[in-house]
């Protein structure tokens, strides 16, 4: 019996060790907004199908700021101080796109 519960126990800190470090993927949805006040990163999937990551400034809110569909895929562009973020040429595929804080 004691074995079994040190096992439990070891299970349960693991378990909460691995989601403490694992950051919360942010996806905000069109005319929606995130703030950094630590800064943070952004990452997604071109419509090119390149991986895309780019860091996010201390202090900065991002907004989903427009959305539009290419074939059957719908990209984002996103926006800081309405201005398109990071340049007007990043756009990202809806469902593979994160923003995580720091």
């Amino acid at each position: 019996m004691r074995i079994v519960s040190a096992a439990i126990g070891l299970v349960a800190a693991i378990a909460s060790h691995a989601s403490a470090q694992t950051p919360e993927c942010l996806r905000p949805k069109w005319t929606e907004c995130v703030a950094f006040p630590n800064g943070g990163r952004h990452t997604g999937i071109s419509p090119q199908g390149t991986k895309l990551e780019t860091e996010v400034p201390a202090g900065a809110e991002i907004c989903v700021g427009n959305e539009e569909e290419i074939g059957a895929t719908t990209y984002a562009q996103f926006f800081r101080n309405n201005m398109p973020w990071p340049d007007r040429d990043w756009e990202v595929n809806v469902e593979s796109f994160c923003f995580y804080k720091k």
